[in-house]
């Protein structure tokens, strides 16, 4: 053939797509040679052949979008206006018409919408199985499966168009794209206008047809699966994804702890210096904490002076008027003795409780005594704790 080297066109596209890919027009028979050519963004390269069985020249493809053309001989495409139905309704009842459902073997059939007309193929399951099956022996999972005769153009009405492409001839009409041999085109287009199709224009077609295939085979039970999140390449991406959020998290959490004990080392530098100034002989904040308590218990303030432990003890005995307040002491270390007197040692017990709920250290023989008008006597110390 003449040179393919045609400049690609630019019609809407997801932008996924790249301008870098695969076209392969598989042989009319199982092991005739194939053709290929290769998408670069300059347009498409040469002409290839490849055998089946041999190893692949084409490279890894994964993140190529290659688009297979199979034999017109084995694909006819019918072509027939949609009227007045909308695309959709028109694709699905060409799904469902009944021409063509002489063969005894079970058929696939794909249909699209063209503008104002409907194209159908119905091939045979069988062929259908060793394309995708040849395809997938030579590496390739086709984005697209396209019959070969929508390669060329579609003609006026009443001419034909004929064009050559691997090695394969081909044939359009209005209402058909076919294998173009000649008894076909005498059978289908008698007395039509016959126009040769140049390789420039079958070039041109090709990287259109690469880009936007008007019929795509892989429909119904032979789309190409969808990419799912339950597959085994997606769970390990989400893995990695989830260990490296793992990982920031810990590096924050460190990071956050370091802040935190940093601005806590620099509050207690702060706390013993400010003690220092006033105890120069404290060496940490255990000892500065003794100094300071120890210098308000001589002043008789803070929370272990006797204005703060005798109130509260008060405040524990005023819900319970039967304990009865019969000596109190205080003692220089911040200590508070007092001896309790109740008819029921649950009284005392109250009490007690109450204290030690306010957060203050009491302290009580290990038994009670009665004394002689049978009221319970207990020894109790209150201090801050």
């Amino acid at each position: 053939m003449a040179r393919f080297r045609s400049s690609l066109p630019d019609p809407d596209m997801d932008e996924g797509v790249g301008p870098d890919g695969l076209i392969v027009l598989l042989g009319e028979n199982p092991r005739d040679p194939w053709r290929w050519w290769r998408v670069s963004d300059t347009g498409l390269e040469s002409e290839h052949r490849h055998i089946p069985g041999d190893d692949a020249p084409w490279g890894d493809t994964d993140n190529m979008r290659v688009a297979a053309l199979v034999p017109a001989l084995d694909a006819p495409v019918r072509i027939a206006p949609r009227g007045d139905m909308p695309a959709a309704q028109a694709v699905a009842a060409a799904r469902l018409s009944p021409a063509g459902m002489s063969s005894a073997e079970p058929a696939h059939v794909a249909a699209a919408a063209e503008g104002d007309h409907v194209l159908t193929c119905r091939v045979t399951q069988g062929h259908m199985d060793l394309w995708l099956a040849e395809l997938a022996a030579a590496g390739l999972n086709p984005d697209a499966l396209v019959p070969a005769a929508l390669v060329l153009p579609a003609p006026s009405n009443g001419d034909v168009a004929q064009g050559e492409i691997g090695g394969q001839l081909l044939a359009r009409t209005q209402d058909a794209a076919f294998a173009g041999e000649a008894e076909m085109v005498d059978a289908l287009a008698a007395g039509a206008t016959r126009l040769d199709i140049g390789a420039d224009l079958l070039a041109d077609r090709l990287a259109a047809l690469w880009r936007n295939p008007p019929l795509d085979l892989r429909q119904g039970a032979y789309a190409r699966p969808r990419v799912s999140f339950f597959r085994l390449p997606d769970w390990a991406q989400l893995a990695r994804m989830a260990a490296v959020l793992a990982l920031l998290g810990f590096l924050i959490l460190v990071v956050e702890i370091v802040r935190l004990e940093l601005d806590s080392n620099a509050l207690e530098d702060k706390a013993l210096a400010a003690a220092q100034q006033r105890f120069p002989a404290v060496t940490d904040l255990a000892s500065a904490e003794a100094q300071v308590n120890g210098e308000l218990l001589r002043r008789g303030a803070g929370g272990a002076s006797f204005d703060a432990v005798t109130p509260a003890v008060f405040a524990a005995m005023q819900p319970l008027p039967n304990v009865q307040l019969r000596t109190l002491s205080w003692q220089g270390d911040g200590t508070l003795a007092i001896r309790a007197a109740a008819p029921r040692v649950e009284d005392i017990n109250s009490m007690l409780i109450a204290l030690q709920a306010d957060g203050w250290e009491v302290t009580v023989p290990p038994e009670t005594a009665e004394d002689a008008t049978g009221a319970t006597v207990v020894d109790i110390t209150v201090r801050a704790p």
